[in-house]
């Protein structure tokens, strides 16, 4: 390994898009959710909205009028573009797959084959979170862990070293938990605590120091912004907010 990071990306598609434009501002590339989730790119959408979004912008500069109304010109713009005509034609890819692996794969071969006319309306999508089962519901081996090899997979102290983030100890945590009497009590009963599997660093349950039980430790200067805690938790319990003063890993070379 010579560099580790972790990233969600937007992949909802084009019915995630949000509305693009308010008063005095525009959203472009991946915060607008503009990104081709067959293909896994986006880095072309954002060039191509930054470019649309800037011809807007110097055009509502010149007329002295940033309001949402000029601006939405953008909304108009990216649409008629081959922005929105690419996003069109992948619409419902993600939603393919909520059903599974194999379901979503032949529902993908199928709108491939046909140029994305597989469904012309809007399929519904469920929340990533919503995806989780009961610990009630899933069987595993008392015996299931995962073990790093040290050469294909790592530890997530290792990880956390290659990813470079780094942040002021001293600052207010940017991993906002609502309530951390869910974390633990009904998360660890009903869900197992999945943050501690998902989150490649931060989140850990350790031993209550009256010995009553666990606790979750939010270890926040680990955190390397993949943002996936924010979007899995089943409680919707935590929000990820940006740290001050700008810390967070440093992905050079990826």
């Amino acid at each position: 390994m010579v560099r580790y990071g972790a990233k969600c990306i937007p992949e909802g598609g084009y019915f995630s898009v949000p509305a693009t434009a308010t008063d005095g501002a525009l959203i472009i590339g991946d915060a607008g959710g503009f990104l081709n989730s067959q293909r896994l790119k986006g880095i072309h959408l954002a060039m191509k909205t930054g470019m649309l979004a800037a011809e807007v912008a110097y055009a509502a500069l010149a007329k002295n009028d940033c309001s949402a109304r000029e601006l939405e010109r953008f909304e108009e713009a990216w649409k008629a573009d081959w922005v929105g005509k690419e996003l069109w034609r992948v619409r419902n890819y993600r939603q393919g797959f909520q059903h599974g692996f194999w379901r979503g794969s032949l529902r993908a071969a199928l709108g491939l084959a046909i140029g994305g006319r597989l469904r012309s309306s809007r399929v519904g999508v469920m929340r990533d979170y919503q995806h989780m089962k009961h610990v009630s519901e899933v069987s595993l081996p008392a015996t299931a862990q995962f073990n790093p090899d040290g050469r294909f997979t790592f530890d997530k102290l290792t990880d956390v070293y290659h990813s470079g983030t780094h942040h002021e100890e001293d600052q207010p945590s940017h991993l906002r938990i609502t309530d951390f009497s869910i974390c633990n009590g009904r998360c660890i009963v009903e869900y197992g605590n999945p943050c501690v599997h998902y989150c490649p660093a931060v989140y850990e349950m350790e031993d209550k120091p009256d010995g009553s039980g666990k606790q979750l430790k939010v270890n926040s200067s680990n955190c390397v912004h993949c943002k996936t805690c924010d979007i899995r938790d089943p409680y919707e319990n935590i929000l990820w907010v940006c740290p001050e003063g700008g810390g967070g890993p440093h992905y050079n070379g990826l």
